[in-house]
């Protein structure tokens, strides 16, 4: 028989149940079980008897709340509705379009699932609004209206983005010394038949897919913060080079608006844009700028100098040498800047080998092919696919073909030079030629100013891989929506980046991928228990899902805890 007895230990009362039974006719205690102080027994009834929850509903919470936290203290928000306010009832474009952005980051896909995102999403129970009100439908009638709101004025997304700079100044985000500018183009699923669309045309895509119409892409973004400055959308069969004399209009016009010197800030830029015509562009704008030049541009001199010449940056840039001096080019004296770097030739090699492999067993096998007497192999056609085969870079100087004519076949030799591998090495892997118009620095002054523009590098491949923000599939009709996605976007992408740069704080080093994952696994509860009495509503809680330690850090870091606690920064 079960009996509760207590203790008494220093002062304190410890309860145990125990067992009694007769051993030998005599009544002792054959089994006890610890409880506890009276306290803990207390609690042991509680939970015993505490309601089992009826549901429990999964809210994304960790990510999609750090950005709204992002956009309210970053002054974006701010900015977006002092242009777009607020209007009685429902929703405004400021809030579309920044749930456009949100959306993109946290679960990228078409604009009929943002509704149901949004419904299991921290936005619904911050925001209020009802999942109805943010419908395809709604989406498409809000962003063609601002397309027309005014008509003959200054473009609605252009004063946007100037509003956001503004708001990103005011807060001191945003630094005066490095911009970073590089174009791109994304390949799209319009159809060649739609005549709506100016923007997708069809040109040399990056990604590959030249049987696709596609978008251009002009963007600045600040070397330090990440920030989006001044983007562009332009039609997809215009050159890198070409684009830059207009985008240098409109990176004037954004300095000057902001009231931020020319000569304060230097622009980098990537060789795409190296032309004459754009080196005379960048000095009538009057911006500091370092370009990377196309080898054959760079000064012979300089370009040819052993690695040994070349003397190694500090510690900040390990595996990298440099050398500068001032030379002539494009008709005016510039500092040139020659970097070497280990990894980049090592990456140069690789990619040299494996290709050179590939392409020395499909010779091989046109050469067994085309030495038949049947075959039926033209002159033009096979040196057509020796043309496609040898147009990687530097292989033509590795390798060499010989076609002759035997008979009705044809004899296909291949020579390997052997020296051409050792003096790439030494002269041409690993290497960029930089040029600038700041002569009072440093050859590592230059090198650090051009790394700043891997920045706007990672955000391209975080586009279109869909690491970051998916750009794509883009099945948009018209040049207006076209615009809009790009402005979500890159709205996303700032959004992301001053997150990230947060999070430094409380993890130094983290990637914005495994910032994204991190924050992605912190997830919000919302517990349906039974109504306690009789009649009336069930009542609901909500809780945090367990989190690691590092999603802690980040969580604090970001301010997370406001939006769990219901109050918002």
């Amino acid at each position: 028989m079960a009996s509760l007895i207590a203790k008494k230990k220093a002062n304190t009362l410890y309860y145990y149940v125990v067992e009694s039974a007769r051993v030998e006719g005599k009544p002792r205690i054959v089994h006890q079980t610890y409880l506890g102080t009276a306290e803990r027994v207390a609690a042991l009834i509680k939970h015993s008897t505490a309601p089992v929850p009826l549901s429990a509903t999964a809210i994304a919470f960790g990510l999609p709340g750090a950005l709204w936290l992002a956009a309210e203290r970053s002054g974006a928000f701010a900015a977006l509705t002092s242009l777009w306010p607020t209007p009685r009832s429902g929703p405004s474009t400021a809030h579309y379009l920044l749930l456009a952005a949100i959306h993109r980051i946290c679960e990228p896909g078409p604009k009929t699932e943002v509704s149901d995102w949004y419904r299991h999403s921290i936005l619904h129970s911050l925001w209020g609004f009802p999942p109805e009100r943010f419908t395809s439908q709604a989406f498409w009638d809000c962003f063609d209206q601002i397309e027309s709101a005014a008509p003959g004025a200054a473009d609605q997304l252009q004063q946007a983005q100037t509003r956001l700079l503004g708001a990103w100044k005011d807060k001191h985000l945003i630094s005066r010394r490095l911009l970073a500018y590089d174009t791109t183009n994304f390949h799209t699923y319009i159809a060649s038949t739609n005549q709506r669309s100016q923007l997708a045309q069809r040109g040399n895509n990056k990604q590959g897919r030249h049987n696709l119409r596609q978008v251009g892409l002009s963007y600045v973004l600040d070397g330090e913060s990440g920030l989006s400055l001044c983007h562009h959308v332009y039609p997809g069969n215009l050159a890198d080079a070409n684009e830059l004399p207009a985008a240098l209009e409109r990176i004037g016009a954004m300095l000057d608006e902001q009231a931020i010197a020319r000569d304060s800030v230097t622009l980098v830029l990537d060789k795409g844009s190296a032309a004459l015509a754009n080196t005379v562009a960048l000095e009538q704008a009057g911006v500091g700028w370092i370009s990377a030049l196309p080898w054959n541009q760079a000064p012979p001199s300089l370009r040819g100098q052993p690695c040994e010449k070349l003397a190694p940056l500090g510690g900040a840039h390990p595996g990298l040498q440099a050398t500068a001096a001032k030379e002539v080019v494009h008709g005016r004296e510039y500092l040139c800047v020659v970097v070497y770097s280990a990894v980049f030739a090592s990456e140069q090699l690789h990619s040299i080998t494996a290709t050179l492999t590939k392409v020395m067993q499909s010779i091989r096998r046109l050469a067994s092919e085309i030495a038949k007497p049947e075959s039926r192999f033209t002159e033009e056609g096979i040196q057509r696919r020796l043309r496609r085969w040898m147009a990687t870079p530097y292989l033509s100087e590795i390798l060499t073909c010989e076609l002759k004519a035997n008979g009705k076949s044809w004899d296909l030799r291949m020579a390997f030079d052997h020296a051409a591998l050792p003096r790439l090495l030494e002269h041409r892997l690993g290497r960029t030629t930089l040029l600038t118009n700041r002569l009072d620095w440093t050859a590592e002054q230059v090198v650090d100013g051009y790394l700043g523009q891997q920045r706007i590098e990672r955000v391209f491949r975080g586009l279109k891989e869909g690491d970051w923000l998916r750009w794509g599939p883009m099945y948009h009709w018209t040049d207006s929506k076209i615009r809009v996605h790009a402005f979500s976007c890159l709205l996303g992408i700032s959004l992301l980046q001053s997150i990230h740069r947060q999070a430094q704080m409380a993890w130094p080093g983290i990637s914005m991928e495994k910032l994204i994952d991190e924050l992605g696994q912190i997830q919000q509860y919302q517990l349906l228990y039974p109504a306690q009495g009789s009649k009336g509503p069930g009542r609901v809680a909500t809780v945090l899902s367990k989190q690691s330690i590092p999603q802690h850090l980040l969580a604090d870091s970001l301010g997370l805890d406001q939006l769990a606690s219901g109050t918002r920064g």
